[in-house]
């Protein structure tokens, strides 16, 4: 029996929530993305991010169309009574699912600057990451905008990333 895996924080977009599985098997990625609650402009600007993703990890990390997958990943709103915590992002991860919730507040334009560190951070979990100690990495629980994160930092989440979920860079 799979068992999901919750995680809560806590924090106004400070704080980036999720959790990942220690131990977890490699997902078998790529993942096939499914949008559940959001907006078309939403949808957007969540695509974009994710072709953006791939892009720089040198491979196709995310499909969108009707390909069988083996790796499902669900993007959503976070929940009715999660919305009126602080949260700013959670995972929900199984080892073969993932639901991805982001809060409407990174969508909105003076907190936008943190949609796409949550995201990734998001993606981290999904693909078996857990919270980073240092304060410098996307792993760790707070958020911080775009562009806070150094080159070194992101070349560790992206290191990190393709070598949990057997990606190959071209």
């Amino acid at each position: 029996m799979l068992k999901l895996l919750k995680c809560f924080g806590f924090g106004l977009l400070v704080l980036v929530t999720g959790c990942g599985q220690k131990g977890a098997p490699s997902a078998p990625w790529p993942a096939s993305v499914k949008f559940d609650k959001l907006s078309e402009t939403q949808k957007q600007s969540v695509s974009e991010m994710l072709m953006d993703f791939s892009k720089d990890i040198g491979t196709e990390t995310f499909y969108f169309d009707n390909r069988s997958a083996q790796f499902q990943l669900t993007i959503s709103l976070l929940g009715d009574q999660d919305q009126k915590s602080s949260k700013a992002g959670l995972a929900t991860y199984n080892g073969s699912y993932c639901l991805l919730e982001l809060s409407p507040l990174v969508f909105e334009e003076s907190y936008q600057s943190y949609l796409q560190p949550v995201l990734w951070h998001e993606l981290g979990h999904c693909a078996g990451m857990e919270h980073d100690k240092s304060v410098e990495e996307i792993m760790y629980y707070l958020a911080r905008p775009k562009g806070f994160y150094s080159d070194s930092a992101i070349s560790h989440f992206f290191s990190s990333f393709t070598s949990l979920t057997s990606l190959i860079s071209k």
